[in-house]
Formats: structure tokens, C-alpha cells, sequence
């Protein structure tokens, strides 16, 4: 269990965490052996809130580290940015950390070391980097490329979601639409022809079948939908469910190769980050593998990462993925172990992505809206089917009177 506590050290200086123990009394122990004087001790209170709406996205540690940088340039020591920005962050689990983080700075741990026991918050990649920065003395430097590599990563992403919101109305005015017809309609249309004692046209019928149904049955309706989508939410959080979230989203027209290309980006970029602080090229494959969220990405850089730990080039391994990897990524990797320079050829073909993914995000709720418009155009057709047909049949009973 975890514990949120508050207290004072023996030098007097206040201490707020979030321990583990097994009880609170088991807790208290730990921590008076550790010198401190417990004040106020509970279970935190804000991990539901936290799962709901505390989860750190890429823009909060952009955010994060944009802010951390403006500081170090300006002379502030490592601990107090930590305090300071521990102030300002409103996700309850990131101030938590932030938090915990002074802690351990103010107790003589390095910072990457402090980060590294909040790994739900900073990915590993970023802890790396990080103590690249602190041996090499370019923190500062580091917080620079870790900032714009997140916002990078959330612009394109942003994009993505942005370009999903026209079909999400076009698909919520057919809905709509769809329901005015299915219980007004049609419905007044069916009075009509039972009132004349006519037939119903065998379309009418059917949709006059379909609203019935769902007017007797819609609690059993509504209440299997959401059984359907608490499932479906649990199994897109197991492995299986992920790998065929990915292999669906991958197979979606325009949208699968742009998604393809970020997480080509997010690979370059960390790898070209890692390499270039000194880091051997077979652990930085390790440590990206571990910060990429596609499955099959992570699967085959881990394998990467083996495969070089055995003597062999990554060219010679990556063009085992074509299918992950296209041959530009396996050029470069073959040009850059060739020439000595990988890291520079890799940040030429970061330059790349970064200004192919922006012109393709700029343009693709262009490219999604003749599918939204074919799709409008069925609907229409059900629409148009649904009420011409009983006019028509109406119009050619009232000519036959």
C-alpha cells in the first residue's frame, strides 16, 4: 500500500512523500528509523483522481521540460527548480513526484537518479538523457532537446486527433438524422398507410421493424453497450488487445502511414540524442525500445538491440522490418556506419520526418473528407429510400382512386 506522509527531519527540514508499507503503523515505523518526526500520515486520496485525470501527457512534460531549461539558464540550483515547479503543476501524481524528487535531491541524489523512481512519469529515455546531461554538463542542453522532441511528438498526434473531429460531427449530424427518421418518420409515414389499409413498401416495413425493436428493447440495448465498451476498453489494456488496436489503426488509410512515420520519428530522434551523449549504440537501441508505445516497434528495436550486442550492424538487422523500417531508415543507418557519422545522418533524417510529418498533417482532413463524403452519401441513400419509396406508393394509391 502507499502512503502519503508529511514530517520534519532532524536538521528541521520538512519532509513530504509517498511511501510503501505494508499498513500505516508499518509505515510510521519506516519512517521515524529514518529520522523522521511523522506529522500527517494517510492513504493518498487522489489516486482515483489521478486515474482519471492525472495522466501526464506529452504536452505537460513538454511543458515541464521548456520550464526546467528557462530556470537553468537562468542560474537556479536543481532543487529549487524542482521545488518551484512542483508548485505550478496541477496533474496530482506529477506534483507528487516533483515532490518526492526534492526530497531526494535535498538528501544528495542526482537528479536522474531522483527521476528514476517515478518511472509512470519520466520514461526511461528521458532519465538517460538526463544523466548524460549531468555527466557531460549540458543539462541545460538536454532539457532543450527533451522539450522539443515532446512537443513534436504532441503536435503530431494533436493533428491526428484534430483531423478525426470533422468525420466525428459529419458521423454525429447521420446519427441524429438517423434517428429523427427512425422514430418520427417513419413512424407518422406507417400511420398513413394504416389508416388507407395499404401495404407498406418492403423498406418501410423493415425500418418500421428496426424502430420497434429498439423502442421495446432499448434498455437491454443500452445496457449491452456498455458492457460491450467495458470490455472492449479491458482488453485494449492487455497485450492482445493493443497489438490489434495497433494493426487496426496501422491499416486505416492515410491515417497508418502517418502514425507509421511518428513513431519512426520518435525512434531517430531518441536514438540520435542518446548516441550523440556517448551512450553505445546497442544500449540506446535498449533504452529506445523501452520508450517506444507500438508493440511491434519495441519488439523488433529490442531484437535490433540484441542483434548489434552480437557484432552485427544495425543496417544489416533493420531490413529484417521492411515493414516497420522503409528503405530510406535502413539507407541511413547503412551510410552512417559506413562513413563513421550515424548520429549526423540520423539527425538529417530526424530534419526529414519532422518536415514530411508536417505538410502530411497539415493537409489530412483534406485527404479524409471525400470517405466522410462517400459515407454521408450512403446514409442519404438509406434516408432517401426510407421516404421516397412510401410517397411514391402513396402518390400511385391515391392516383388509382
Amino acid at each position: 500500500m502507499k502512503f502519503e506522509f508529511r514530517g520534519f527531519d532532524r536538521e528541521g527540514n520538512f519532509k513530504v512523500g509517498v511511501i510503501d508499507a505494508e499498513s500505516q503503523e508499518v509505515a510510521v515505523n519506516i519512517l521515524q528509523n529514518q529520522g523522521i518526526v511523522v506529522t500527517y500520515i494517510s492513504r493518498p486520496a487522489v489516486s482515483k483522481i489521478s486515474f482519471i485525470f492525472g495522466k501526464i501527457s506529452l504536452l505537460d512534460l513538454a511543458f515541464f521540460c521548456r520550464s526546467f531549461k528557462f530556470l537553468l539558464k537562468s542560474k537556479t540550483s536543481i532543487d529549487e527548480i524542482v521545488k518551484i515547479l512542483s508548485q505550478q503543476v496541477n496533474k496530482p501524481s506529477f506534483k507528487v513526484a516533483l515532490e518526492n524528487t526534492y526530497n531526494d535531491l535535498i538528501s544528495g541524489l542526482p537528479l536522474s537518479e531522483a527521476f528514476s523512481k517515478h518511472k509512470n512519469i519520466f520514461p526511461e529515455t528521458m532519465v538517460k538523457m538526463i544523466r548524460i546531461g549531468e555527466v557531460s554538463g549540458n543539462l541545460e542542453e538536454v532539457f532543450e532537446n527533451l522539450a522539443i522532441h515532446f512537443e513534436n511528438q504532441h503536435k503530431f498526434f494533436s493533428k491526428i486527433i484534430q483531423s478525426l473531429y470533422y468525420p466525428a460531427i459529419v458521423l454525429l449530424i447521420m446519427l441524429l438524422s438517423l434517428t429523427v427518421l427512425f422514430f418520427n418518420v417513419i413512424p407518422n409515414i406507417a400511420k398513413i398507410f394504416n389508416e388507407n389499409n395499404l401495404t407498406l413498401p418492403k423498406v418501410t416495413s423493415l425500418f418500421i421493424n428496426i424502430t420497434n425493436f429498439l423502442i421495446s428493447y432499448w434498455y437491454f440495448i443500452l445496457a449491452g453497450l456498455f458492457i460491450f465498451v467495458y470490455f472492449l476498453i479491458e482488453y485494449f489494456k492487455s497485450d492482445e488487445g493493443k497489438l490489434f488496436a495497433y494493426n487496426f489503426f496501422s491499416n486505416i488509410p492515410i491515417i497508418g502511414p502517418i502514425l507509421k512515420e511518428v513513431y519512426i520519428l520518435s525512434f531517430l530522434e531518441y536514438l540520435v540524442f542518446l548516441t550523440k551523449g556517448g551512450i553505445v549504440l546497442s544500449e540506446s537501441l535498449e533504452i529506445v525500445s523501452k520508450s517506444i508505445i507500438n508493440p511491434y516497434y519495441q519488439n523488433a528495436i529490442k531484437f535490433i538491440s540484441d542483434e548489434v550486442r552480437k557484432g552485427k550492424q544495425v543496417s544489416e538487422t533493420i531490413k529484417l522490418f521492411p515493414d516497420l523500417f522503409p528503405p530510406l531508415v535502413y539507407q541511413a543507418f547503412s551510410t552512417g556506419e559506413k562513413t563513421g557519422e550515424l548520429s549526423n545522418t540520423l539527425a538529417t533524417l530526424v530534419e526529414y520526418y519532422n518536415i514530411d510529418l508536417n505538410n502530411k498533417t497539415q493537409n489530412i482532413s483534406e485527404l479524409i473528407q471525400p470517405i466522410v463524403i462517400v459515407l454521408f452519401a450512403l446514409v442519404l441513400v438509406v434516408m432517401e429510400l426510407s421516404l421516397l419509396i412510401p410517397i411514391m406508393e402513396l402518390t400511385r394509391s391515391v392516383r388509382s382512386l
